[in-house]
């Protein structure tokens, strides 16, 4: 085979976005639009990504054989004629690799004139090359060459994956949520007609564990039961919200004298200050569910979006906290934040502290793309649904003592 040479790679890339198309469309309707969509989109996205060919060049090995040439193939100047044959050491170099073995056929959109022919089987990729003088020098730069254009070509296509895998997140997103809507535009056309909707016996009651290839991945369970819509903030304004908290603590440190004395409360206030003339229902210290949080959001009643305010006082106590935001929230795609207060004189050793916390939590789904420094954010599950699905962000801001 020609490695590299085979197939289009960008081709492939696109028959693998229609998969995933087809894949959310036959999801059954109602477990669709229960399921926590960041877990969803987290099984599709590790299902459809490509694993990018890492070989091992340090642990390449060579095996060698005697075969029997024909003459057309020796060098010129040889002492073989025409119709002759000779047995000749053939050396075999073997190079062991990771990730999709498809994508040794795959060609890149920047690309080699020609390609190596290699040997693939089971984890390794090999070629062979003739010694014909015995001399070693010879045999060594014929096999760098050899190697020197499978790394080279094999720089394009990895490229070319990463260039895919970065975009999958955000295509799925939008893939989930666009079928989503058809369904939620189908259901009120439905509900319009005036007539009752009986649901179809045929559909399955639960999500079977799909087998797939390479990984092992389980997906999401959802009730198939008729889906009810809730409340929920709006995705641009929920980061409309902490642009505005981030705003606020960037000018608290600043100006940490100011604030070096202050105690939780007197510093949410000043977050509350802020976010009141934008929206008409925030206030401080406001019971909803299983206790009082800081700072609410509230929507004809629901709470859409609760934050806490807390002084960095270690990882454990950092997963309590997110334990209480979280139980505070009742609906599907909720919205909440942590605001983290570091008295800390060195400011990234509690950084490098929050995402390993966050992950480890019981209800962890997946790390969003950060903000600037000190902003994440993750994905939850509520503590006791795993289909009710939290966007969190928590938000760091460095108050040192004066």
């Amino acid at each position: 085979m020609r490695i590299f040479a085979v197939d289009d790679l960008g081709s492939a890339a696109a028959a693998q976005m229609a998969a995933l198309q087809r894949e959310i469309e036959a999801e059954p309707k109602n477990r669709l639009l229960n399921v926590n969509e960041a877990e969803y989109v987290g099984y599709l996205v590790q299902k459809h990504r490509l694993e990018p060919l890492v070989f091992l060049w340090d642990k390449r090995y060579v095996t060698d054989r005697e075969a029997v040439i024909p003459a057309e193939r020796f060098p010129e100047a040889s002492s073989v004629f025409g119709g002759e044959s000779c047995p000749k050491q053939v050396i075999k170099y073997h190079i062991p690799f990771t990730g999709e073995a498809d994508l040794l056929k795959m060609r890149p959109s920047t690309r080699l004139l020609s390609s190596p022919i290699v040997d693939v089987s089971g984890d390794e990729i090999s070629f062979e090359i003739v010694n014909w003088r015995n001399d070693s020098e010879q045999i060594a730069r014929d096999a760098e060459g050899m190697i020197a254009g499978i790394r080279q070509q094999n720089e394009h296509v990895t490229r070319e994956v990463a260039q895919f895998n970065a975009s999958l997140p955000a295509a799925v997103e939008a893939a989930v949520q666009g079928r989503k809507q058809q369904h939620l535009q189908q259901s009120r056309l439905l509900e319009s007609l005036g007539v009752p909707v009986r649901r179809s016996e045929r559909t399955p009651g639960t999500f079977a564990v799909p087998t797939v290839k390479r990984r092992v991945l389980v997906k999401p369970t959802a009730p198939d039961v008729a889906y009810a819509p809730e409340p929920t903030l709006d995705a641009s304004l929920y980061w409309d919200i902490l642009g505005l908290c981030r705003d606020t603590g960037r000018e608290m440190e600043r100006h940490p004298s100011i604030y070096d004395d202050k105690d939780e409360e007197t510093l949410r206030d000043h977050f509350i200050m802020v976010l009141s003339p934008h929206f008409d229902s925030v206030t401080g210290e406001t019971f909803n569910k299983t206790g009082k949080t800081d700072i609410i959001v509230r929507h004809e009643s629901a709470s859409v979006f609760v934050a806490e305010c807390k002084f960095w006082s270690g990882a454990r106590a950092f997963e309590r906290t997110i334990d209480q935001a979280l139980g505070y929230l009742t609906w599907r795609d909720s919205k909440a934040a942590i605001i983290l207060f570091v008295r800390n004189r060195e400011f990234g050793a509690v950084l490098e502290q929050i995402e390993p916390a966050a992950e480890t939590h019981r209800c962890y789904v997946s790390t969003g793309a950060p903000g600037d420094e000190g902003w994440f954010n993750f994905n939850f599950h509520l503590l006791n649904d795993s289909t009710r699905g939290v966007r969190l962000g928590v938000l760091c801001f460095h108050l040192p003592p004066a």
